[in-house]
């Protein structure tokens, strides 16, 4: 009987309509996880997508150009414009969507439209949400259909790549990916990826407890805040500002396991924290986890991109990878805190857990586990040659050409294959480096007092730190201090400074072993190159 549902689940995975209350709900996740393969749906390569819309549209807003305007029908120009993806405006198009499986009878309005995504928003190319009416009639079985373009990612495959990959590693679990050629009333969009949503629906495919509870990590950093507060029957005080740290997916209101998980790190010390893990985590997910980070090289992920799965009456949080379309970033935009743990310093569990020495030991063996039995140059090739043979012809055919070519397409797909090592060796050559902190100036022109301050770096080994200071006026070849092997956090001088742009750069280190150092977690751009460890002020 279990065989056969299992089985039942298969087929209307891979059916374009279904119903999300047709599907057998097995009991919540216990202990350790992976996937199975009739949770990943094998469509064709490239799915045909078309999304219509009248002018102005039966869905109301204010203008984008005049948000303060009287609302009348809202526009693709509305849309488009919608550029702050945390102000409270939220402008959406009643549309008919269908693909080449799916569709909806006389061209009958079938879902909302808007734009989707954080600073991507300002690209050229924009990404897009769907989302269905309809809770019952599904397009791979999602009722949300996200088409991200990905124009940062010259492959256009990171994501695709990421995730098939992941299908095969333990402990972890992977998303369905599909690609769709998009129009847009008639007009050429070009491709794009879609990942599947992790929502109730991700928990139908899988037979899980439709009551599990799944949270979007927005601003999430393993510590109390006030936003986070919640009422007496568990429920967020103010659930729109919660969402702004943390978004509930699915599983209902009730979130207080989730925050008697915050306060239990919160309350955690180095004696303490390996006992909350045990509780509240479960180990081998939490180090797959952040040992993918460091191969990938997916340094956008310390308080946002990945999704914790809580399954229902269980203690027990699962990290869900989310969006790689970030990975893989190269040396020329990454800054040395970025190299290893150090970026992840400032959200509160990992900060607490990786001062054990023993854990990071761990992370270190996990790294080496994944890419000599998962994320081998082979499985990556395999998946690339899967991948070569229709996404970069896309690329030169406009609009996507206009902003790449299959040239590039195929170079940084065989990149992504041959950095894998790379990535690894800088997460390395940072071990036993100290962790990144904070800096600060103020310059009190009335007394012409420079006042520096920094947080304390902290030696994962005990090791004295010192710390380096430099400021530097207009440019950076123009030094104005220099002091060296400061022992304490500030730094103060008497000094006659002329109205011009500033710089300052402290470095901290081992007192007894200089190669052991590390930058502040600042950067600034000039004459459109990346400086890392560096701080901006201006004297008027």
């Amino acid at each position: 009987m279990i065989k056969y549902l299992i089985i039942l689940i298969s087929i209307l995975i891979l059916n374009a309509c279904q119903s999300y209350n047709n599907v057998t709900h097995t009991v919540s996740v216990n202990g350790n996880i992976s996937d199975k393969a009739d949770w990943f749906s094998e469509s064709k390569n490239i799915i045909e997508l078309e999304i219509n819309f009248n002018e102005p549209n039966e869905y109301l807003c204010s203008p984008a150009d005049d948000i303060t305007a009287p609302k009348r029908g809202c526009t693709f120009f509305d849309i488009n414009n919608d550029l702050d993806p945390y102000d409270s405006y939220r402008p959406k198009l009643h549309v008919h969507m269908q693909t080449d499986n799916f569709e909806n009878d006389n061209n009958k309005l079938n879902a909302s439209f808007k734009i989707k995504g954080g600073f991507t928003r300002r690209n050229d190319q924009k990404s897009y949400s769907v989302k269905l009416d309809s809770k019952t009639s599904l397009l791979n079985g999602s009722r949300k259909i996200m088409l991200t373009k990905s124009q940062g990612d010259r492959s256009r495959i990171k994501n695709a790549l990421v995730f098939n990959l992941l299908r095969k590693v333990p402990n972890i679990f992977s998303l369905n990916i599909w690609y769709f050629h998009v129009k847009i009333n008639g007009e050429d969009y070009g491709l794009f990826n879609s990942a599947e949503v992790i929502d109730e629906y991700f928990l139908a495919r899988r037979g899980f407890n439709k009551k599990d509870h799944i949270y979007n990590a927005v601003n999430f950093t393993f510590r109390s805040l006030p936003q986070l507060e919640i009422d007496k029957n568990g429920n967020p005080i103010n659930e729109e500002e919660f969402s702004k740290i943390i978004e509930i997916k699915s599983g209902g209101s009730n979130v207080s396991k989730l925050i008697e998980m915050v306060k239990a790190i919160d309350n955690a010390t180095t004696a303490t924290i390996d006992s909350v893990v045990d509780k509240y985590f479960n180990r081998d997910n939490y180090l797959t986890w952040m040992a993918l980070n460091m191969i990938f090289n997916n340094k956008d992920s310390i308080q946002h991109n990945y999704y914790l799965y809580n399954p229902e009456n269980s203690n027990t949080f699962y990290f869900v990878p989310w969006d790689y379309d970030g990975a893989w970033t190269t040396d020329d935009h990454l800054g040395r805190y970025e190299y290893g743990l150090s970026n992840w310093w400032s959200a509160q569990l990992h900060n607490k857990f990786f001062k054990i020495k023993k854990n990071r030991d761990d992370l270190d063996k996990m790294v080496t586990t994944l890419r000599e039995k998962y994320i081998t140059s082979d499985n990556i090739q395999k998946i690339i040659d899967k991948y070569k043979t229709f996404v970069p012809p896309y690329q030169d055919v406009a609009p996507d050409s206009k902003h790449n070519n299959s040239k590039t397409c195929l170079e940084t797909m065989n990149y992504l294959r041959d950095s894998i090592d790379h990535n690894i060796e800088l997460y390395r050559s940072v071990i036993g480096s100290p962790m990144t902190f904070n800096q600060y100036i103020d310059y009190n022109s009335s007394t012409s007092t420079l006042n520096i301050r920094w947080t304390q770096s902290e030696d994962l080994e005990g090791d004295d730190i010192v710390y380096d200071v430099k400021v530097y006026k207009g440019d950076l070849n123009t030094t104005i201090i220099e002091e060296d092997n400061i022992t304490s956090l500030t730094y103060s001088k008497i000094i006659s400074l002329e109205p011009d742009i500033y710089y300052l750069k402290v470095v901290s280190k081992e007192k007894y072993n200089n190669n052991h150092y590390q930058l502040a977690y600042t950067n600034v751009k000039i004459n459109n190159k990346r400086y890392y460890g560096f701080s901006k002020f201006e004297v008027k």
